[in-house]
């Protein structure tokens, strides 16, 4: 019963790292750069995500252009945006997979281990999810510390937006979600392994000595 109780709350911490994944990768402030009039107003804000670029010039009305050649995107939005749909699609499928072999459903009764195999497969697949979109969103993010100190640096000069943490908290809740369906499956394979002894051997009481 125990097991059951930590698989799904295993699974509630990874169904809401997978919704912190899908916001972070769909809104539009992965680095963002603002501009003060006076310490007081906004005059000027750029927000740059992973499909667009919107900006809001003095006149308030935002501004947005979609990415839409893949060719001409820069290397890291590719990575990313690549990185954070096959973050998603193992989440989605790590979810569905595991909840199969949950000890709470139905599915896969009939035979323990294939059911233990099933969850055990599918908090992996949430784990490694979590895995990747915590190393291509810290990626990304040190790619914009470090063009934010280069005194190279010309151009605008980007901080930290919001989806980057986002990113991060989807991806700690998608590792330490997947990470108690894959224990109790090994906890319960290992509890239902049976061990046989062979029967003792019986003495021939009928044996003379001499």
């Amino acid at each position: 019963m125990a097991n059951g109780c930590v698989q799904v709350f295993g699974c509630i911490l990874a169904s809401l790292g997978l919704v912190c994944l899908i916001i972070s990768t769909c809104v539009n402030e992965w680095k963002t750069h603002g501009y003060t009039d006076g310490g007081m107003l906004k005059s000027f804000m750029i927000n740059t995500g992973l499909w667009m670029e919107c900006k809001v010039p003095s006149n308030g009305k935002w501004e947005c252009e979609v990415f839409d050649s893949i060719l001409h995107l820069p290397k890291d939005v590719q990575v990313t945006r690549a990185m954070m749909i096959i973050s998603i699609t193992l989440s989605v499928c790590g979810l569905v997979v595991a909840m199969l072999g949950m000890k709470c459903t139905l599915c896969l009764d009939e035979d323990e281990q294939v059911k233990n195999k099933v969850a055990f497969t599918g908090g992996i697949l949430i784990t490694l999810a979590g895995v990747c979109a915590l190393g291509v969103v810290s990626w990304y993010a040190h790619g914009v510390v470090t063009t934010f100190n280069d005194p190279r640096t010309q151009a605008f000069r980007f901080s930290l937006g919001k989806c980057l943490f986002l990113g991060w908290g989807g991806a700690l809740l998608s590792i330490i979600g997947g990470a108690p369906l894959v224990c109790c499956s090994l906890s319960r394979s290992s509890s239902g392994r049976r061990y046989t002894s062979q029967p003792p051997v019986q003495m021939d009481s009928g044996k003379e000595y001499v």
